[in-house]
């Protein structure tokens, strides 16, 4: 079934093989190892479905080969190279996925819902792999050397007393479990979630940004694709949201009070998801005031400039998130984004919204 959904041509092999090289050159560069998905969901964007899974069988055949070949040479445990191979592998096709469907594997849902789905996979698949990593003496070794090496930085650098004091009673032991707790509450699913739709988002630009420039002239390039594909400012959530963020709130209270640890975590997971998605509502309202043709290009930038030196900003970064996930959450009640010509605010799609 797989293969009669994806007949591949001869004009797919040369963008999926340049996407699946510079996928591959940038994930074993260290640097750019983040954005590896990025060449792979330029060509999703750009391209048929087919170009970008015809990409994905070259990078995984290639990161096998790879994987392979320095295990060789560092002596690698076979153990860890199949859990390499394996979670890349699970990481590029959720990825390749939630962008470029096949018409046998949920091609009807939204994107969203596509990326909040593949999230979840990719968080428990993480999740797992970290845990097993634990019951790994060398890796627990290097863990706890990481963390002592960052609190020895610190102590060093401060010449607070108190600051120092408290630095002291930290122990690797400590620090790994706070890690594991907040993975376990949503901190698995907020990474998975960050790298894929930060990758999405670039391969978006990039291509729309290709097509701009090439047009028609460029002939892997698929007009009707990109423009398919939503912006933020019209991204809305499904109005059953709230009520799945509202009792996950209250469930998590009455959780913690009887101690009742896995239904805590499990609330914990769908709550940072429900936040998310009031997050990337707040910023899609914010986008959609900005492009309006009422604010002139010089203002835009200024407030995009200033949008970002808050986000990288400590403290400030965090009031300036909860913001705008308020108001994601305020948008329920108030109609926000309706233009004058609609009448009721406005509805979400079927499944969650756009891009």
């Amino acid at each position: 079934m797989f293969s009669d959904s994806l007949s591949f041509e001869k004009r797919d092999f040369l963008p999926a093989l340049i996407g699946a090289g510079i996928s591959l050159l940038m994930l074993k560069s260290g640097f750019l190892s983040f954005f590896f998905l990025v060449p792979l969901g330029f060509v999703a964007y750009s391209c048929p479905n087919r170009t970008a899974w015809l990409a994905f069988f070259i990078t995984l055949a290639g990161n096998c080969f790879l994987t392979i070949a320095y295990a060789a040479g560092s002596a690698m445990p076979m153990q860890a190279i199949l859990w390499e191979i394996f979670y890349y592998a699970v990481t590029t096709f959720i990825f390749i996925w939630i962008i470029a469907p096949p018409e046998f594997l949920f091609p009807n849902i939204s994107e969203t819902a596509r990326l909040v789905a593949g999230s979840c996979l990719g968080s428990l698949l993480f999740s797992f792999i970290f845990f097993k990593s634990t019951d790994s003496q060398a890796f627990m070794e290097y863990i706890k050397y990481f963390i002592n090496s960052i609190i020895s930085v610190y102590q060093s650098s401060g010449t607070d007393v108190v600051e120092n004091a408290m630095l002291e009673t930290l122990t690797p032991e400590f620090v790994l479990e706070k890690i594991m707790a907040l993975m376990l509450r949503g901190g698995s699913i907020v990474s998975c979630i960050l790298l894929f739709f930060v990758c999405c988002q670039i391969s978006l630009i990039l291509a729309r940004l290709s097509y701009r420039l090439t047009g028609r002239n460029f002939q892997w390039i698929n007009e009707s694709k990109l423009k398919g594909v939503n912006a933020l400012a019209v991204f809305h959530v499904n109005p059953i949201v709230i009520w799945v963020f509202s009792f996950s709130l209250i469930l998590i209270v009455l959780t913690r009070i009887k101690k009742y640890e896995i239904p805590e975590i499990i609330l914990w997971n769908i709550l940072v998801v429900c936040s998310i998605l009031y997050l990337a509502q707040g910023l899609g309202i914010m986008q959609h005031f900005l492009v309006r043709p009422s604010f002139s290009p010089l203002l835009r930038l200024l407030i995009v400039i200033a949008f970002f030196f808050v986000l990288f900003s400590p403290v400030l970064n965090a009031f300036l998130l909860g913001a705008l996930a308020l108001l994601g959450i305020a948008e329920n009640w108030l109609p926000l984004r309706v233009s004058k010509q609609s009448g009721p605010p406005s509805t979400p799609e079927a499944g969650g919204g756009g891009n």
